[in-house]
C-alpha cells in the first residue's frame, strides 16, 4: 500500500516539446518590386528575401504578427535610387502547415528593430505566443523557432536551443545559432513564453545572436497592438479603406 501511494503521487513535468509555440511561427517571403523610369522608359526589378515572424494576436478576420523592422523596410539598391524610382513590397506569410496569406505592414521601430504586421484571413491553425511576465536571467535556457537560410517545410520548422547571456544598453545577447532568415523569429523561455526577437548574428561566430531587449519588445507589442486593434475597429465601422489591406498604404515608421 505504501509503495502504491508513493507511486501515485509522482509528478510529471512538461517537457519543452510539449509547450513550444510552433504554430505561432510564420515563414515570411518578401518581394520588393522596384520600378525605375527614365524618360518614360521603365524597367522593373524584383528582389526576393526570406525571414521569420510570430503571431501575437488572433482576431476574427486575421492575425497580428511580429518580425524584425529591417524586414519591413523597402531599401532600394543604391544603383537604382533616383527621384523617379517607385517600390512595391509584397509579403506572403506561411503558417506551420504551409498555407500562405498576404500581409500588410502596420508600423515599425528601426531603433529597436521590431515590426508589426496584419495577416488578413489568418484565423485558424495558429496560436498567439504567450508573453513572459518577466525578463530572462543570464544563464537561462531558451529556444528559438525560426527558418535560418529559409530552411522550412510544411509541418517542419527548426527549433534551436541556447542560453541568455545578458544585455547591454540597447541589446540582448544570446548564445544561440542563427543565420539569414532567422531575422524576426521568436525567442521563448522553457515555459514557451516570449522573451526576445532575433535580429542579427555575428558573421564570423554565428552562435552569438543579438535580440531586441525584453522590455523594449514587450512595450512595442502591447502599445501598438492596442492602438491598431482600436484603429481597425473604427475604420471598419466607417467603411473606409485602411492600412490593414495587403499592398495598400505606407507603414507608420516609428523611428
Amino acid at each position: 500500500m505504501l509503495a502504491l501511494s508513493l507511486l501515485s503521487c509522482g509528478h510529471i513535468e512538461k517537457k519543452p516539446k510539449d509547450i513550444l509555440p510552433r504554430t505561432s511561427f510564420l515563414h515570411i517571403r518578401k518581394t520588393l518590386t522596384v520600378i525605375q523610369c527614365i524618360d518614360n522608359d521603365c524597367a522593373t526589378h524584383n528582389f526576393n528575401s526570406a525571414a521569420s515572424g510570430f503571431i501575437v494576436k488572433v482576431a476574427k478576420d486575421g492575425a497580428y504578427a511580429i518580425t524584425a523592422a529591417h524586414v519591413c523596410e523597402d531599401n532600394v539598391p543604391p544603383a537604382l535610387e533616383s527621384p523617379t524610382t517607385k517600390t512595391v513590397a509584397t509579403y506572403v506569410m506561411r503558417r506551420l502547415d504551409g498555407e500562405s496569406y498576404k500581409a500588410a505592414v502596420l508600423t515599425y521601430d528601426r531603433e529597436i528593430d521590431v515590426c508589426l504586421v496584419f495577416v488578413k484571413d489568418l484565423t485558424e491553425g495558429v496560436e498567439a505566443v504567450k508573453i513572459s511576465p518577466t525578463k530572462p536571467e543570464p544563464g537561462d535556457r531558451v529556444y528559438n523557432i525560426a527558418a535560418p537560410i529559409a530552411i522550412f517545410r510544411p509541418h517542419m520548422v527548426p527549433i534551436l536551443e541556447g542560453r541568455y547571456s545578458g544585455e547591454t544598453e540597447g541589446l540582448a545577447w544570446y548564445f544561440l545559432p542563427a543565420a539569414p532568415g532567422s531575422s524576426g523569429s521568436m525567442i521563448v523561455n522553457e515555459d514557451g513564453e516570449l522573451v526576445g526577437l532575433v535580429h542579427s548574428v555575428f558573421v564570423r561566430f554565428p552562435v552569438i545572436t543579438l535580440s531586441t531587449r525584453y522590455d523594449h519588445l514587450i512595450s512595442f507589442i502591447r502599445t501598438n497592438l492596442d492602438k491598431y486593434i482600436v484603429y481597425k475597429r473604427v475604420m471598419n465601422r466607417l467603411g473606409l479603406d485602411n492600412i490593414f489591406e495587403p499592398d495598400s498604404l505606407t507603414p507608420d515608421k516609428t523611428s
